[in-house]
């Protein structure tokens, strides 16, 4: 595994950590819990200095584990050539049709709700100001992973 590849991993493995810090704080079962907002001030703070830190050391470990292990890829680690470029490229292309695709099917199925009260699908609860803050984190989030897995995968192929 290449230090691009544990770097991603350590990033996905960040991401994970927020998505599930944010629905043990906004979720109950699958209904989103009404949070005043300074709770959900410190959870949307929490994550974000959370990610900020993890991703700082994530990338310091790498870089010192390649230094401990007097590894001459971990000095060309932050050199992308070309197929590094176009994985990058191409993660992100993939996790900005996966926002795209969720935000569509969060609108179609907002619209059907209401036009359709009878619906044999449960109402979503993102009506609340802790429903939008949590499914917009939660997409942003959704996405990160989704682009570092497609990166994973694509270093793979």
């Amino acid at each position: 595994m290449s230090w691009t590849e544990i770097r991603t991993l350590g990033s996905l493995m960040i991401a994970i950590w927020a998505v599930w810090l944010l629905q043990t704080r906004f979720l109950d079962g699958w209904q989103v819990v009404d949070l005043p907002p300074d709770q959900m001030l410190s959870t949307y703070v929490t994550v974000i200095i959370g990610m900020i830190v993890g991703e700082i050391l994530v990338t310091t470990g790498v870089s010192i584990a390649g230094s401990v292990l007097n590894d001459a890829t971990v000095a060309s680690a932050d050199f992308e050539d070309e197929r590094d470029q176009q994985i990058e490229r191409r993660a992100g292309i993939i996790s900005h049709w996966f926002i795209i695709t969720v935000v569509n099917i969060l609108a179609l199925r907002l619209i059907m709700q209401e036009t359709y009260t009878s619906s044999v699908l449960t109402p979503l609860a993102i009506v609340s100001t802790s429903g939008i803050v949590f499914t917009l984190l939660a997409v942003l989030f959704a996405a990160h992973i989704v682009k570092m897995a497609a990166k994973l995968v694509l270093y793979r192929i």
